[in-house]
């Protein structure tokens, strides 16, 4: 059996830490039971998410996954985009959209964290990536693309 080295026993270990703290957060009532669940899953997660980053890593293509810090600025909104559709969905006419992204040598990484981002909002989520074209369909409650689908499409 294979030993675990000092990086990938932290990058697990933190991983864990972070899903268990999480799991526990959302949970009402602590029991011996739900602390079973809590370590297993945060462990089956915290696996998954470690063999995934690193396959993601060491795939053969040409194709960066790492997201741009500059790409956090999105997140600032975020809360005023959840309360106007939170208001929108009383009235929703929903319709399908493209929403074109940046050409970024770090595409596969743009794509995902694009997605992400637009569809935490509640009136608006990611239908489909066509990777060949810089496209993220989605569908959104309005006829208008939000600010937050300008500032990704920037």
């Amino acid at each position: 059996m294979r030993r675990m080295r000092g990086p990938v026993f932290t990058e697990v270990a933190v991983w864990w830490a972070v899903l268990f703290a999480t799991y526990l957060a959302i949970i009402s009532t602590i029991s011996l039971t739900e602390l079973v669940v809590g370590v297993s899953a945060s462990a089956a997660g915290a696996a998954t998410a470690v063999v995934v980053r690193r396959s993601l890593l060491a795939a053969d293509n040409d194709e960066r996954y790492r997201p741009r810090i500059s790409w956090l600025r999105w997140l600032l909104l975020l809360p005023g985009q959840i309360v106007a559709d939170s208001v929108r969905l009383l009235r929703p006419r929903g319709e399908f959209a493209e929403l074109r992204l940046a050409d970024d040598e770090r595409a596969a990484a743009l794509r995902g964290f694009a997605a992400l981002a637009v569809s935490t909002s509640p009136g608006t989520y990611a239908v489909d990536v066509d990777p060949d074209r810089d496209v993220l369909v989605v569908h959104r409650v309005t006829g208008r693309p939000s600010a937050l689908e300008r500032e990704v499409s920037r």
